[in-house]
């Protein structure tokens, strides 16, 4: 650890005595504008101007009004955006223009939107070559979720969530592959903790502080991690680039949730700054059952034996939730900035049945961030993160508090950017030191580690119809060898309205400190040991995509096949005598899925948006399924949206869809299989939502709309729902109340 802290100051040292001539004198060129709908030549507050080749970003106020303060007489390039509009390129002199007009045609495809996790630079979603997704602000309006959990599963194709009856909590499956091989990131940067089982605590993300989510498939993240050999999901957060902007949200659903938010953002000229506040609040409720579930117990000679349980009954617990956010930023120069950011999170869980104390989750986030864009060509980005996560218990009659649990994560990088014609290349250096101490481990011990990486990846536009993306990236591990992992990802468009994707990428994944020092005694039942002795996991994906876009109208299929070598797992230590287990590296695992995704966008403001995904993870023993996943999932959203006078009002049917499965649990002693069946499963919800003058939002919906009931002997699959709730919200942004 004192090895990465002594790179990140002389690294930043370095920064500040090569970089730190280039503080300008106070001289500046303002320049003025006002961004208008090109139909109504209604103001468009909140719109993005973007000066290429420099930092300089700033947004229009309530009436649509900018000023740029550009650093030297010379013309610019000026890229305007605004969510549902086409994006604007302009020249625009500093010297002598007069006021601008920006005029914005409102577009019908999600295609022009913007992305950088694939590249760490901003690309069009239409020509990226990585099959990547992109969970856009409208898409989170419309579902109007209360919880990261819930949005992703309304809206991202292959995505399974299910409930951890011993932390209480949600794990994840994302495309036949479990959390230790799909990485978060939070505004690009690895998060500590987790909630269960290698899983991140979903409940620290606040929805109302996304602005949207980029989810690049496959093992395709060369600039980010090996592990993420099923994906990298990049939550990215709201960032201010209005003069002004304050905004109050709320969301009440009684019993099954209350949300209150605040968002403050300054903007003067050099300095910005963006709070957040929010405070999350639901009761705990119990999925009760009125009859057992049947099972089916095959014995070692095959013959099968009927047995119906008792009803079950578990309590989900509830929890109240606060976080609150800081990022100021300043700019030295047109081409120089800097960046602090801080958070704090904290989840008071209730008091489990049989208990004698409740659980406290914490995180502190504390880092920085430079960026030097030396000219329009080039670049570098460096910053540091500190994130701490613990949890705590916390007993109720005395004064007494035992920390149980405890990740840190120091993490530094230092990435340059180059464009040089039809070529971008990306290269970084990082280094991770973790410590954890666990209550699954001897003695609630603290153990260490270290890893530094190398990366590079060359984006290269061959035509303007044909481009190739290789990269590779290089891991070292405390204990183990270094290691080198390459991918290439090709995009080819042979004609206007239709374009081919394919790649192929590695993995790497060194085992986690749990994983390699577990002693865990799970309640006098069974031990689970960690194996100082695990080989890393290594993985391929080859994955491939035709997409159609014309109009309004988008058509896309893809395919994908993943295999793993030593993927790390639990073995039964003594089959026949004992439910001890270990971890160990398994035989070769592979998976294979397809996805179709359709939408449809019509002038009249009505939207289609569907979904379907066929997972196969090949789980099988002696021709007895032991998967987990569902393999047929679907997803449907029609959306109406329509201006009336001063007011926008809307409405959205949102759906989800899982098939049954049947799943045979083995037992080691008895050599007998257990057969259970769980039901499909549909949620719908459907939200109304008013737009009215000066930025005050009204909205209802009626979340789980057919009031389905989930079963408590069914909870592995899924988190349990209990029937329907109906939600108000309210969103009230004053700078538009009150013209700023």
């Amino acid at each position: 650890m004192k090895k990465l802290l002594l790179t990140f100051v002389l690294l930043t040292a370095v920064f500040a005595t090569v970089f730190g001539d280039n503080v300008p004198s106070e001289k500046s060129y303002p320049v003025t504008g006002k961004v208008v709908d090109a139909d109504t030549e209604e103001p468009l507050a909140g719109a993005m101007l973007k000066v290429e080749g420099t930092n300089i970003v700033v947004g229009t106020n309530s009436k649509g009004e900018f000023t740029i303060h550009f650093g030297a007489n010379k013309v610019y390039i000026v890229h305007v955006s605004c969510m549902g509009y086409t994006t604007r390129t302009l020249r625009v002199p500093s010297v002598g223009h007069p006021p601008l007009t920006v005029r914005m045609a409102s577009t019908n495809t999600s295609l022009e939107e913007v992305v950088v996790t694939g590249s760490r630079c901003e690309k069009p979603l239409k020509d990226v070559p990585v099959i990547t997704r992109v969970i856009s602000q409208e898409e989170i309006k419309t579902v109007n979720p209360v919880d990261l959990n819930t949005l992703l599963e309304y809206t991202l194709p292959g995505i399974q969530f299910y409930y951890n009856s011993m932390s209480q909590t949600t794990t994840l499956n994302y495309q036949g592959m479990d959390s230790k091989s799909v990485l978060f990131l939070l505004d690009g940067e690895r998060m500590s903790g987790e909630g269960a089982d290698h899983n991140i605590d979903f409940s620290r993300i606040n929805v109302d502080n996304i602005e949207r989510i980029e989810v690049v498939r496959g093992a395709a993240s060369t600039l980010y991690d090996s592990r993420a050999i099923g994906g990298v999901i990049n939550l990215i957060t709201k960032k201010n680039a209005r003069p002004l902007n304050v905004q109050l949200n709320s969301r009440y659903a009684g019993s099954n949730g209350e949300n209150y938010s605040m968002q403050v953002g300054v903007n003067r000229s050099r300095f910005s700054s963006q709070t957040s506040f929010g405070y999350r609040h639901r009761d705990t409720y119990w999925v009760k059952d009125k009859e057992g579930k049947t099972i089916e117990r095959i014995a070692p000679d095959g013959k099968g034996l009927q047995e119906k349980g008792e009803p079950q009954d578990i309590p989900i617990y509830g929890y109240k939730i606060f976080d609150l956010g800081q990022r100021f930023r300043y700019r030295f120069s047109d081409h120089l900035n800097a960046e602090l950011f801080g958070s704090f999170y904290s989840n008071i869980r209730p008091t489990y049945s049989g208990r004698r104390y409740h659980q406290r989750y914490e995180d502190l986030v504390v880092g920085g961030k430079a960026k030097w864009q030396i000219n329009e060509n080039n670049g570098f980005a460096l910053s540091y993160t500190f994130d701490n996560y613990a949890k705590k218990d916390d007993y109720d009659l005395v004064k007494l508090v035992e920390k149980v649990y405890n990740n840190i994560n120091h993490s530094a990088r230092l990435y340059y950017t180059g464009t040089f014609g039809r070529h971008t290349f990306n290269a970084g250096i990082e280094g991770v030191h973790e410590s954890l101490r666990h209550y699954m481990m001897k003695d609630t011990g603290m153990v260490s580690t270290t890893q530094f990486s190398l990366c590079a990846q060359e984006d290269w536009r061959i035509t303007d119809n044909f481009n190739v993306v290789v990269g590779m990236r290089g891991d070292k591990g405390k204990g183990y060898n270094f290691h080198l992992t390459p991918k290439i990802s090709a995009l080819y468009r042979p004609f206007e309205h239709i374009t081919f994707r394919a790649g192929y990428s590695q993995g790497y994944r060194i085992p986690t400190l749990k994983e390699l020092y577990q002693e865990f005694n799970m309640a006098g039942i069974i031990m689970i040991y960690g194996n100082k002795d695990l080989k890393p996991e290594y993985g391929s994906q080859l994955s491939a995509s035709v997409e159609y876009d014309h109009g309004g109208f988008n058509l896309s299929l893809s395919a994908y096949h993943n295999r793993f070598r030593n993927k790390i797992t639990y073995e039964y230590i003594s089959p026949g005598q004992s439910y001890n287990m270990r971890y160990v590296n398994a035989d070769n695992v592979k998976t294979t899925g397809m996805e179709a995704t359709l939408n449809y966008r019509m002038q009249c403001g009505l939207r289609f948006t569907a979904a379907y995904t066929y997972i196969n993870d090949y789980n099988v023993r002696n021709g007895y399924n032991q998967s987990w996943i569902r393999p047929h999932t679907a997803k449907f959203n029609a959306t109406y949206k329509r201006k009336i006078g001063k007011t926008t009002e809307s409405v959205a049917f949102n759906s989800q869809w899982m098939s049954s499965i049947t799943r045979y649990s083995y037992d080691a002693k008895a050599n007998t299989y257990t057969r259970y069946v769980f039901d499909p499963r549909t949620i719908c919800s459907i939200n109304l939502r008013s737009e009215l003058p000066r930025g005050i939002n009204l909205g209802f919906m009626i979340d789980n709309l057919f009031n389905y009931h989930d079963k408590a002997a069914d909870s592995d699959v899924q988190l349990p729902l209990n029937g329907i709730s109906y939600v108000l919200t309210v969103g009230i942004n004053l700078s538009d109340l009150f013209g700023k």
